[in-house]
Protein backbone atom coordinates (compact mmCIF):
# COMPACT_ATOMS: atom_id res chain seq x y z
CA UNK A 1 0.00 0.00 0.00
CA UNK A 2 2.94 2.56 0.77
CA UNK A 3 6.27 2.71 -0.83
CA UNK A 4 9.38 2.19 1.39
CA UNK A 5 10.02 6.59 1.21
CA UNK A 6 6.45 7.34 2.21
CA UNK A 7 7.27 4.15 5.18
CA UNK A 8 10.02 6.02 6.29
CA UNK A 9 8.80 9.67 6.42
CA UNK A 10 5.16 8.10 8.34
CA UNK A 11 7.59 6.12 10.67
CA UNK A 12 9.90 9.50 11.30
CA UNK A 13 6.33 11.05 11.60
CA UNK A 14 5.23 9.02 14.32
CA UNK A 15 8.78 9.54 16.40
CA UNK A 16 8.48 12.84 16.24
CA UNK A 17 4.76 13.08 17.68
CA UNK A 18 5.80 10.81 19.67
CA UNK A 19 8.42 13.13 21.36
CA UNK A 20 6.27 16.18 21.32
CA UNK A 21 4.10 13.92 23.49
CA UNK A 22 6.47 12.96 25.64
CA UNK A 23 8.19 16.80 25.99
CA UNK A 24 4.70 18.10 26.75
CA UNK A 25 4.00 15.38 29.37
CA UNK A 26 6.99 16.25 31.36
CA UNK A 27 6.83 20.34 30.75
CA UNK A 28 2.85 19.88 32.15
CA UNK A 29 4.24 17.42 35.06
CA UNK A 30 6.90 20.87 35.54
CA UNK A 31 4.38 23.13 35.47
CA UNK A 32 1.71 21.11 38.28
CA UNK A 33 5.00 20.23 40.34
CA UNK A 34 5.58 24.10 40.43
CA UNK A 35 2.37 24.77 41.52
CA UNK A 36 2.02 22.00 43.71
CA UNK A 37 5.45 22.93 45.55
CA UNK A 38 3.81 26.88 45.88
CA UNK A 39 1.21 25.63 47.28
CA UNK A 40 2.04 22.87 49.79
CA UNK A 41 5.90 24.34 50.76
CA UNK A 42 5.41 24.49 54.00
CA UNK A 43 4.96 20.80 53.80
CA UNK A 44 7.06 19.61 51.57
CA UNK A 45 10.51 21.29 52.13
CA UNK A 46 10.16 20.16 56.02
CA UNK A 47 10.16 16.28 54.28
CA UNK A 48 13.07 17.03 51.76
CA UNK A 49 15.57 18.23 54.37
CA UNK A 50 14.95 15.59 56.71
CA UNK A 51 15.09 13.08 53.81
CA UNK A 52 18.55 14.80 53.23
CA UNK A 53 19.76 14.80 56.79
CA UNK A 54 18.88 11.12 56.94
CA UNK A 55 21.07 9.82 53.96
CA UNK A 56 23.74 11.56 55.61
CA UNK A 57 23.78 11.10 58.60
CA UNK A 58 22.52 7.34 58.40
CA UNK A 59 26.49 5.96 58.37
CA UNK A 60 27.13 7.55 61.71
CA UNK A 61 23.64 5.67 62.94
CA UNK A 62 25.15 2.74 61.73
CA UNK A 63 28.73 3.11 63.12
CA UNK A 64 26.69 3.86 67.05
CA UNK A 65 24.24 1.04 66.26
CA UNK A 66 26.83 -1.64 65.09
CA UNK A 67 30.16 -0.76 67.67
CA UNK A 68 28.12 -0.40 70.44
CA UNK A 69 25.68 -2.47 70.02
CA UNK A 70 22.80 0.12 70.55
CA UNK A 71 18.96 -0.61 69.82
CA UNK A 72 18.28 1.26 66.67
CA UNK A 73 16.08 3.69 68.43
CA UNK A 74 18.75 4.66 71.17
CA UNK A 75 21.44 4.47 68.22
CA UNK A 76 19.23 7.65 66.83
CA UNK A 77 18.54 9.51 70.13
CA UNK A 78 22.41 9.16 70.39
CA UNK A 79 23.11 11.09 67.21
CA UNK A 80 20.67 13.35 68.13
CA UNK A 81 21.93 14.43 71.69
CA UNK A 82 25.86 14.83 70.36
CA UNK A 83 24.10 16.84 67.34
CA UNK A 84 22.52 19.31 70.07
CA UNK A 85 25.85 19.00 72.48
CA UNK A 86 27.81 19.96 69.24
CA UNK A 87 25.62 23.04 68.06
CA UNK A 88 25.44 24.30 71.55
CA UNK A 89 29.09 23.97 71.41
CA UNK A 90 29.56 25.93 68.60
CA UNK A 91 27.28 28.43 69.32
CA UNK A 92 28.67 28.99 72.26
CA UNK A 93 31.79 29.96 70.65
CA UNK A 94 30.39 31.24 67.76
CA UNK A 95 27.63 34.13 69.32
CA UNK A 96 30.14 35.86 71.18
CA UNK A 97 32.41 36.54 67.93
CA UNK A 98 28.98 36.81 65.78
CA UNK A 99 27.92 39.48 68.11
CA UNK A 100 30.83 41.66 68.63
CA UNK A 101 31.27 41.67 64.34
CA UNK A 102 27.95 42.56 64.42
CA UNK A 103 28.46 45.21 66.89
CA UNK A 104 31.67 46.09 64.89
CA UNK A 105 29.64 46.74 61.88
CA UNK A 106 26.54 48.32 63.43
CA UNK A 107 28.89 51.02 64.75
CA UNK A 108 30.28 51.78 61.40
CA UNK A 109 27.14 51.82 59.80
CA UNK A 110 26.32 55.43 60.20
CA UNK A 111 29.78 56.31 58.68
CA UNK A 112 29.55 54.04 56.03
CA UNK A 113 26.22 55.65 55.23
CA UNK A 114 27.95 58.96 55.03
CA UNK A 115 30.43 58.25 52.52
CA UNK A 116 27.89 56.22 50.65
CA UNK A 117 25.86 60.03 50.63
CA UNK A 118 29.16 61.80 49.94
CA UNK A 119 30.18 59.76 47.15
CA UNK A 120 26.92 59.05 45.09
CA UNK A 121 24.57 62.18 45.93
CA UNK A 122 22.72 61.84 43.07
CA UNK A 123 21.87 58.58 44.08
CA UNK A 124 20.45 59.81 47.32
CA UNK A 125 18.25 62.69 45.66
CA UNK A 126 16.97 59.85 43.62
CA UNK A 127 16.04 58.50 46.14
CA UNK A 128 14.60 60.98 48.49
CA UNK A 129 12.43 62.17 45.61
CA UNK A 130 11.18 58.92 44.89
CA UNK A 131 11.02 57.03 48.01
CA UNK A 132 9.15 59.89 50.38
CA UNK A 133 6.26 57.98 52.38
CA UNK A 134 3.10 60.03 53.60
CA UNK A 135 3.22 60.66 57.30
CA UNK A 136 0.72 59.57 59.56
CA UNK A 137 1.21 62.76 61.46
CA UNK A 138 0.17 65.22 58.53
CA UNK A 139 -2.86 62.81 57.69
CA UNK A 140 -4.10 63.92 61.19
CA UNK A 141 -3.28 67.24 60.99
CA UNK A 142 -5.36 67.23 57.61
CA UNK A 143 -8.37 66.15 59.71
CA UNK A 144 -9.91 68.89 61.58
CA UNK A 145 -12.40 66.90 63.74
CA UNK A 146 -11.95 63.97 65.99
CA UNK A 147 -13.81 61.53 63.95
CA UNK A 148 -11.75 62.48 60.87
CA UNK A 149 -8.76 61.62 62.71
CA UNK A 150 -9.45 58.52 64.03
CA UNK A 151 -11.03 57.83 60.64
CA UNK A 152 -7.33 58.81 58.81
CA UNK A 153 -5.34 56.85 61.93
CA UNK A 154 -7.42 53.49 61.24
CA UNK A 155 -6.56 53.76 57.06
CA UNK A 156 -2.82 55.09 57.40
CA UNK A 157 -2.23 52.43 60.63
CA UNK A 158 -4.61 49.52 58.94
CA UNK A 159 -2.59 48.21 55.73
CA UNK A 160 0.31 48.13 58.29
CA UNK A 161 -1.41 45.83 60.61
CA UNK A 162 -3.09 43.80 57.98
CA UNK A 163 1.03 43.02 56.67
CA UNK A 164 1.99 42.23 60.24
CA UNK A 165 -0.66 39.22 61.15
CA UNK A 166 -0.21 38.25 57.27
CA UNK A 167 4.01 37.77 57.71
CA UNK A 168 3.06 36.52 61.24
CA UNK A 169 1.20 33.88 60.31
CA UNK A 170 3.83 32.96 57.48
CA UNK A 171 6.37 33.05 59.63
CA UNK A 172 4.00 30.29 62.79
CA UNK A 173 3.66 28.48 59.54
CA UNK A 174 7.62 28.59 58.83
CA UNK A 175 8.40 27.51 62.46
CA UNK A 176 5.76 25.18 62.87
CA UNK A 177 6.97 23.10 59.80
CA UNK A 178 10.86 24.07 60.67
CA UNK A 179 9.90 22.03 63.97
CA UNK A 180 8.47 18.87 62.53
CA UNK A 181 11.52 18.45 60.64
CA UNK A 182 13.38 16.55 63.64
CA UNK A 183 10.25 14.31 64.21
CA UNK A 184 10.61 13.03 60.17
CA UNK A 185 13.93 12.90 60.57
CA UNK A 186 13.47 10.31 63.60
CA UNK A 187 11.23 8.50 62.29
CA UNK A 188 13.45 8.24 58.76
CA UNK A 189 16.20 6.61 60.70
CA UNK A 190 14.56 4.36 63.04
CA UNK A 191 12.34 2.70 60.71
CA UNK A 192 15.42 0.58 58.67
CA UNK A 193 13.50 0.22 55.45
CA UNK A 194 14.46 -0.72 52.10
CA UNK A 195 12.62 2.00 50.03
CA UNK A 196 14.26 1.46 46.80
CA UNK A 197 13.53 -2.35 47.57
CA UNK A 198 9.55 -1.16 47.95
CA UNK A 199 9.72 0.74 44.78
CA UNK A 200 11.06 -2.11 42.68
CA UNK A 201 8.76 -4.75 44.49
CA UNK A 202 5.56 -2.06 43.30
CA UNK A 203 7.19 -1.25 40.02
CA UNK A 204 6.96 -5.02 39.17
CA UNK A 205 3.01 -4.76 39.47
CA UNK A 206 2.63 -1.66 36.58
CA UNK A 207 5.70 -2.72 34.72
CA UNK A 208 8.27 -5.47 32.91
CA UNK A 209 11.09 -6.95 35.44
CA UNK A 210 13.40 -4.87 32.90
CA UNK A 211 11.42 -1.62 33.29
CA UNK A 212 11.53 -1.85 37.54
CA UNK A 213 15.22 -2.72 37.93
CA UNK A 214 15.51 0.07 35.80
CA UNK A 215 13.34 2.25 37.90
CA UNK A 216 15.22 0.97 40.92
CA UNK A 217 18.76 1.48 39.47
CA UNK A 218 17.75 5.41 38.48
CA UNK A 219 16.36 5.77 42.58
CA UNK A 220 19.58 4.64 43.64
CA UNK A 221 21.58 6.67 40.98
CA UNK A 222 19.80 9.38 42.69
CA UNK A 223 20.75 8.45 46.12
CA UNK A 224 24.21 8.33 45.72
CA UNK A 225 24.31 11.67 43.72
CA UNK A 226 22.30 13.34 46.53
CA UNK A 227 24.80 11.80 49.10
CA UNK A 228 27.56 12.79 47.41
CA UNK A 229 27.05 16.12 46.50
CA UNK A 230 25.78 17.36 49.75
CA UNK A 231 28.08 15.81 51.74
CA UNK A 232 30.85 17.33 49.75
CA UNK A 233 29.15 20.74 49.43
CA UNK A 234 29.19 20.99 53.08
CA UNK A 235 32.54 20.13 53.88
CA UNK A 236 33.56 22.74 50.93
CA UNK A 237 31.29 25.52 52.19
CA UNK A 238 32.77 25.11 55.74
CA UNK A 239 36.30 25.39 54.46
CA UNK A 240 35.79 27.99 52.12
CA UNK A 241 33.79 30.40 54.65
CA UNK A 242 36.40 29.86 57.17
CA UNK A 243 39.06 31.02 54.34
CA UNK A 244 37.08 33.74 53.74
CA UNK A 245 36.56 34.84 56.78
CA UNK A 246 40.16 34.66 57.89
CA UNK A 247 41.30 36.73 54.76
CA UNK A 248 38.42 39.49 55.66
CA UNK A 249 39.10 39.70 59.45
CA UNK A 250 42.49 40.50 58.61
CA UNK A 251 41.64 42.97 56.19
CA UNK A 252 39.74 44.66 59.17
CA UNK A 253 36.27 45.00 56.67
CA UNK A 254 33.36 45.31 59.02
CA UNK A 255 31.95 42.72 59.71
CA UNK A 256 33.96 40.51 57.16
CA UNK A 257 34.54 36.82 59.18
CA UNK A 258 31.20 36.85 59.61
CA UNK A 259 30.62 37.50 55.64
CA UNK A 260 32.95 35.05 54.99
CA UNK A 261 31.11 32.49 56.60
CA UNK A 262 27.97 33.24 55.71
CA UNK A 263 29.09 33.37 52.24
CA UNK A 264 30.85 30.10 52.68
CA UNK A 265 27.16 28.40 54.02
CA UNK A 266 25.84 30.11 51.01
CA UNK A 267 27.95 28.03 48.65
CA UNK A 268 26.56 24.87 49.53
CA UNK A 269 23.71 26.43 47.00
CA UNK A 270 27.10 26.42 43.65
CA UNK A 271 27.51 30.44 42.67
CA UNK A 272 25.09 31.78 45.26
CA UNK A 273 27.62 32.81 47.94
CA UNK A 274 30.18 33.82 45.31
CA UNK A 275 27.41 36.39 43.90
CA UNK A 276 26.13 37.49 46.95
CA UNK A 277 29.34 38.05 48.30
CA UNK A 278 30.85 40.12 45.55
CA UNK A 279 28.10 42.43 45.82
CA UNK A 280 28.22 42.64 49.44
CA UNK A 281 32.02 42.46 50.41
CA UNK A 282 33.15 45.09 47.92
CA UNK A 283 30.95 48.01 48.38
CA UNK A 284 31.54 47.47 51.97
CA UNK A 285 35.53 47.32 51.57
CA UNK A 286 35.40 50.18 49.12
CA UNK A 287 33.25 52.25 51.46
CA UNK A 288 35.58 51.01 54.88
CA UNK A 289 38.79 51.84 52.93
CA UNK A 290 38.49 53.13 49.44
CA UNK A 291 40.07 51.12 46.15
CA UNK A 292 43.13 49.91 47.92
CA UNK A 293 41.08 47.96 50.51
CA UNK A 294 38.15 46.72 47.80
CA UNK A 295 41.05 45.44 45.71
CA UNK A 296 42.71 44.03 48.56
CA UNK A 297 38.98 41.72 49.79
CA UNK A 298 38.99 41.04 45.67
CA UNK A 299 42.37 39.01 45.90
CA UNK A 300 41.42 36.97 49.09
CA UNK A 301 37.90 36.34 47.16
CA UNK A 302 40.21 34.99 44.09
CA UNK A 303 42.53 33.17 46.16
CA UNK A 304 40.02 31.57 48.35
CA UNK A 305 37.93 30.83 44.89
CA UNK A 306 40.99 29.50 43.27
CA UNK A 307 41.38 27.02 46.42
CA UNK A 308 38.20 25.86 46.66
CA UNK A 309 37.89 25.35 42.72
CA UNK A 310 41.39 23.78 42.17
CA UNK A 311 42.09 22.46 45.56
CA UNK A 312 38.98 21.40 47.73
CA UNK A 313 36.26 20.50 45.11
CA UNK A 314 38.87 18.12 43.21
CA UNK A 315 39.71 16.69 46.30
CA UNK A 316 36.93 16.18 48.39
CA UNK A 317 33.93 16.41 45.41
CA UNK A 318 36.04 15.06 42.64
CA UNK A 319 33.51 14.65 39.20
CA UNK A 320 31.10 12.80 40.96
CA UNK A 321 28.47 15.20 39.36
CA UNK A 322 29.71 14.91 35.88
CA UNK A 323 28.56 18.39 35.06
CA UNK A 324 30.51 21.83 33.38
CA UNK A 325 30.17 24.69 35.55
CA UNK A 326 28.49 26.50 32.19
CA UNK A 327 25.57 23.30 33.16
CA UNK A 328 25.28 23.98 36.73
CA UNK A 329 24.77 27.72 36.40
CA UNK A 330 21.65 26.96 34.32
CA UNK A 331 20.99 24.42 35.98
CA UNK A 332 19.95 26.63 39.01
CA UNK A 333 18.34 29.16 37.33
CA UNK A 334 16.08 26.47 35.42
CA UNK A 335 14.85 24.19 38.60
CA UNK A 336 14.29 27.64 41.13
CA UNK A 337 12.09 28.44 38.43
CA UNK A 338 10.96 24.98 38.08
CA UNK A 339 10.29 24.05 41.97
CA UNK A 340 10.09 25.94 44.96
CA UNK A 341 12.93 29.01 44.45
CA UNK A 342 15.34 28.29 47.25
CA UNK A 343 14.61 24.09 47.04
CA UNK A 344 14.69 24.59 43.53
CA UNK A 345 18.19 26.12 43.96
CA UNK A 346 19.54 23.34 46.60
CA UNK A 347 18.53 20.66 44.37
CA UNK A 348 19.36 22.21 41.45
CA UNK A 349 23.04 20.19 41.12
CA UNK A 350 21.48 16.52 42.14
CA UNK A 351 18.35 16.48 39.69
CA UNK A 352 20.52 17.34 37.06
CA UNK A 353 22.80 15.00 37.73
CA UNK A 354 19.83 12.29 38.15
CA UNK A 355 18.36 13.24 34.52
CA UNK A 356 22.14 13.08 32.38
CA UNK A 357 21.94 9.49 34.04
CA UNK A 358 18.26 9.00 33.21
CA UNK A 359 18.88 10.30 29.42
CA UNK A 360 21.93 7.82 29.30
CA UNK A 361 20.04 4.62 30.75
CA UNK A 362 17.26 5.66 28.01
CA UNK A 363 19.74 6.36 25.58
CA UNK A 364 21.11 3.22 25.63
CA UNK A 365 18.61 0.67 26.15
CA UNK A 366 15.11 2.31 24.96
CA UNK A 367 15.91 4.27 22.26
CA UNK A 368 17.26 2.02 19.98
CA UNK A 369 13.91 -0.01 20.32
CA UNK A 370 11.96 2.89 19.72
CA UNK A 371 13.72 4.25 16.22
CA UNK A 372 13.59 0.67 15.00
CA UNK A 373 9.99 0.66 15.51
Amino acid sequence: MFGSFQKRIISAALTCLAVLVVVGFVVGVFILGAKFLAAFSTVVWPLAIAVILSLLLQPVCDFFEKKFRLPRAFSVLTLFVLVVAAAAGLAFWLIPLCAAEACEFFQQLPVLWERMAERFPELFGWIEEHFKKENIREALAQSASVPGQVKALISATFPHVKAFFQKSGALFSQIAAAASVPIYLYYLMAERRDLIGIVERESRAFFSERVAQDIAFLVRQFRDILIAFFRGQVVIGLLYGVILAAGFGALKIPGGMLIGMGIGLLNIVPYLGTLVGLSLILPLAFLSGGIWLALAALVVFCVAQLIESYFLTPKIMGTRTGLHPMVIMVAIFFWSNALDGLLGMVLAVPLTAFFVVFWRLFKERYLPTIVRH
